[in-house]
C-alpha cells in the first residue's frame, strides 16, 4: 500500500515542471549594471539583399545610379549569378554574390561583405564623390533579414525580421516562446561569421544575458532550444499522466477497501 502511494507521488512529481525551470531572468536585476548598452550594427553578408538609393546636389546626375528599371549590368558583360540591381521603391536592390560582391552602375564590382552601412557609404563616396557627384548621400537598407528558431519552441520556423538587431527574447516570442520542456539556461546561437560557423550558448535565466554579444541577433542566425532530460526520458507525456492517475485510483481503492474491512 505504501509502495503504491510512493510510486504514485513520484510519477506525479516527474510530470510536473518547477517554477524555477520556467522562469527567465532569475534573481535581482541591477539596473545600473545593465542600463548601458550598444546595439551592434548589421554587417553585409553573402546572400544578402540590400537596397541603395543615391542622392546628391544634382538629381539628374544621381539618377544614373538609381537606374530606370530592369537589371543594371556591369560594364564588360554580365556577372556570374544575379548580382545586378533591380529598381524598387526603396532604391536599387542588389544581391550580394558568393564572393561578397555587388555590381554597381558606372563603377562595376564592389566587395561589400563585412561592411556596415557607414562602411558602404564610405566605399561609395570613394567611387562617386567629386568624380560623378557633388555631396552624395545614400539610403541603404537590408531587405532579406531572417532568423531560424527551432527545437523545443511552440512554433519553430524561419522568421523574417521587420527591423534589424532583434534580440533573443523577441526571436523566441516570434516562435511562440519555449515549451515547458525547453532549456532556458542553455540556448544555442549559431552564427556565420567570416566564412565560419560560430557556436555560442546563452543563459536566459541570468540577467547578464543582456551583456552577451549574442543577445542581439544578426541576419541568418539560428537559435536552437534543447529539451530538458525529463522530456527525453518521458516516452509519452499523456501516458505518464495516465499511469499517475491509474496509481492514484488504485491507491484510493485500497484506502476504501481497508476502510470497510
Amino acid at each position: 500500500m505504501r509502495i503504491l502511494l510512493i510510486l504514485s507521488t513520484l510519477f506525479y512529481l516527474s510530470s510536473c515542471t518547477s517554477y524555477k525551470q520556467l522562469q527567465y531572468l532569475q534573481g535581482n536585476i541591477d539596473s545600473t549594471q545593465y542600463s548601458q548598452f550598444k546595439v551592434p550594427e548589421q554587417r553585409i553578408q553573402k546572400g544578402d539583399q540590400i537596397s541603395i538609393a543615391v542622392f546628391s546636389d544634382n538629381a539628374s546626375a544621381s539618377a544614373m545610379f538609381n537606374g530606370s528599371g530592369g537589371i543594371q549590368q556591369p560594364s564588360g558583360g554580365l556577372p556570374s549569378g544575379n548580382s545586378g540591381a533591380v529598381v524598387s521603391g526603396v532604391g536599387s536592390v542588389y544581391d550580394v554574390d558568393q564572393d561578397g560582391n555587388i555590381f554597381f552602375p558606372q563603377v562595376g564590382k564592389l566587395n561589400v561583405e563585412g561592411l556596415t552601412r557607414d562602411g558602404l557609404k564610405g566605399l561609395l563616396d570613394s567611387k562617386l564623390k567629386d568624380k560623378y557627384l557633388i555631396n552624395p548621400y545614400y539610403t541603404i537598407r537590408f531587405l532579406n533579414l531572417k532568423i531560424t528558431v527551432f527545437g523545443d519552441v511552440r512554433s519553430p520556423g524561419i522568421y523574417p525580421l521587420v527591423r534589424e538587431n532583434t534580440n533573443i527574447f523577441e526571436a523566441l516570442t516570434l516562435a511562440g516562446d519555449l515549451t515547458e520542456y525547453g532549456k532556458r539556461d542553455n540556448i544555442l546561437v549559431i552564427r556565420e561569421k567570416d566564412g565560419k560557423r560560430v557556436f555560442a550558448r546563452i543563459d536566459l535565466t541570468r540577467p547578464d544575458v543582456f551583456n552577451s554579444p549574442y543577445y542581439y541577433l544578426q541576419q541568418n542566425d539560428m537559435v536552437f532550444v534543447d529539451m530538458r532530460k525529463s522530456k527525453s526520458n518521458r516516452i509519452d507525456e499523456a501516458w505518464t499522466r495516465n499511469i499517475s492517475l491509474g496509481f492514484s485510483i488504485i491507491s484510493l481503492m485500497f484506502l476504501i477497501v481497508n476502510f470497510f474491512r
